[in-house]
């Protein structure tokens, strides 16, 4: 569900400053210096998403395992080195 999250609003955070960015050059007859903006800003607000989605995954609970669950997992990921030297 965060990965969705993520990807809605980096799409909206990146398309809008460099669409804007294209129409004020058109409009304003000028060289891409509005197109530049707004790649600045898309980059700006694409760390600001990135940040956000780090902070809250990182909020999130971590499933406690039992002795015996964690003693399977360690027993599996032996059995696959073992295969994998082999």
């Amino acid at each position: 569900m965060l990965a969705f999250e993520m990807t809605w609003k980096l799409a909206i955070v990146v398309l809008i400053p460099i669409i804007a960015g294209v129409y004020l050059d058109k409009s304003a007859d000028t060289d891409h210096v509005f197109l530049f903006i707004g790649l600045a800003l898309a980059v700006l607000g694409s760390i600001g998403v990135m940040w956000q989605m780090m902070q809250k995954a990182n909020s999130l609970p971590v499933p406690k395992l039992s002795a015996e669950e964690k003693q399977n997992i360690q027993r599996r990921y032996e059995e696959e080195d073992k295969e994998n030297d082999a």
